[in-house]
């Protein structure tokens, strides 16, 4: 077992690690049940009542939300059904599921729903599998799941406990919808004092989750001796290694040196919990300096970066700009030349009745006209695809997205978008 603590230790999120080796332990998990479980029918819940079923849903685990835990717990012995309430003799017992959550995770409802269906499905193949076709029978039952979160952050949790909660306009279809709620253990909403007068190991590893600062330190060593020992009396030696392994994992979190940590574990091993911080220092101070010295240096790097690509951005847009200016202006310069050519039409055509002689020569200006009018129509449709170009690379988008939206807009062949784009860009 000492292996296998030593292999959650190692876990990289640490109070995860915590987690998983309180849970992971009948013992301690049906002290926690037993303790803080908002449920009655587990008061009397001993460790022989409980099994580890986790490995069943590790598909649904991540290495984030690898301390979940999925606990069948029996309680048939303390409830009973009534003949026509179980018809079919299916075993009682409650699937508890509890989430460890060290901050808010507005989320952590559909979190836990994907849980209890997969649970179901699972308990449904195996009932399948053992008696055919019992699910489509009328007396066939889901086992009951008792979600709990136990939450270590120190604000306050404000995510919805209702499912229903997380549904948009759930007053229309309220009846209609999925309702369940979750259990919220929150570790801060117990003091210490609260804690060890439960008087057992899970509350006094509650107690070691506290500890975050000097302030956390200085208090939980300010707690009667006699108490904290006399909760580890009677503790199984395997009990006291758990205990230890929590111990190292708060300890080598603070960066503290191997011999320190390994002499402090020893202290839980010898029952002396009173003793643990005898020799133990911490400069928090130093720590949460170096950490705001690291934050700065990192903020300064992101802000030059942004100051740069910001810069790159900048130019790019001056450049765009720039050419944008040029072709406004040759525009300006095309309207003119047809304002100037539209008033010699004008004249043209005063004259025309008076002199037929010259209409063979205005005949020709009129062409002339025309050819130039097809000009500024072929200028003004290469400017708006210039501009739909502009406003794509803007927009950040790749060649081949702006040619295909050339050839939609602008009913361009293949080719000819590649030829606008390119010569766009020249």
């Amino acid at each position: 077992m000492a292996n296998e603590n030593q292999k959650i230790i190692l876990n990289p999120f640490l109070r995860d690690s915590s987690s998983k080796l309180i849970f992971g332990d009948n013992i301690l998990c049906s002290q926690f049940l037993r303790d803080y479980a908002d449920m009655d029918i587990l008061r009397n819940i001993q460790p022989e009542d409980i099994e580890d079923v986790s490995e069943r849903y590790v598909s649904l685990f991540s290495t984030e939300r690898a301390s979940d835990i999925v606990k069948k717990v029996n309680i048939g012995k303390y409830f009973s059904l009534k003949e026509d309430e179980n018809p079919l003799e299916l075993s009682l017992y409650i699937v508890s599921l509890i989430e460890h959550k060290t901050k808010v995770e507005y989320n952590v409802s559909m979190q836990i729903l994907r849980y209890m269906i997969h649970i179901w499905e699972d308990y449904e193949k195996a009932m399948e599998k053992s008696y055919p076709h019992i699910s489509a029978r009328k007396g066939f039952r889901y086992p009951p799941v008792f979600p709990i979160v136990y939450y270590e952050g120190a604000e306050r949790w404000t995510a919805p406990c209702d499912l229903a909660d997380r549904i948009l306009c759930k007053e229309l279809l309220n009846d209609y919808l999925p309702h369940f709620k979750y259990q919220v253990i929150r570790l801060h909403d117990y003091s210490n004092e609260e804690l060890l007068n439960k008087g057992d190991e899970i509350s006094l590893a509650m107690m070691i989750n506290k500890i975050k600062s000097p302030a956390d330190m200085e208090a939980f060593t300010r707690l009667p001796d006699h108490q904290l020992d006399r909760i580890l009396k009677n503790t199984p030696e395997y009990l006291l290694g758990i205990m230890a392994d929590l111990m190292r994992a708060l300890l080598y979190s603070m960066n503290l040196e191997e011999d320190k940590v390994e002499n402090a574990a020893s202290k839980i091993k010898e029952r002396k919990m009173a003793r643990f911080f005898e020799g133990v220092t911490y400069d928090f101070q130093a720590a949460k300096k170096e950490f705001e010295e690291f934050k700065a240096k990192v903020n300064a790097d992101i802000a030059a970066h942004k100051a740069e690509i910001d810069a790159e951005m900048d130019a790019k847009k001056a450049e765009i700009d720039a050419k944008k200016a040029e072709v406004d202006a040759e525009k300006a310069e095309i309207d003119a030349k047809k304002a100037e050519v539209d008033a010699e039409k004008a004249e043209i055509d005063a004259k025309k009745a008076e002199v037929d002689a010259e209409k063979a020569e205005i005949d020709a200006k009129k062409a002339e006209m025309d050819a130039a009018w097809a000009e500024i129509n072929a200028a003004g449709t290469d400017l708006k695809i210039t501009r739909h170009i502009v406003k794509m690379l803007l927009g950040k988008h790749s060649q081949a997205e702006i040619q295909k939206s050339l050839q939609q807009e602008f009913s361009l062949s293949e080719t000819q978008a590649e030829e606008k784009y390119r010569d766009a860009l020249a």
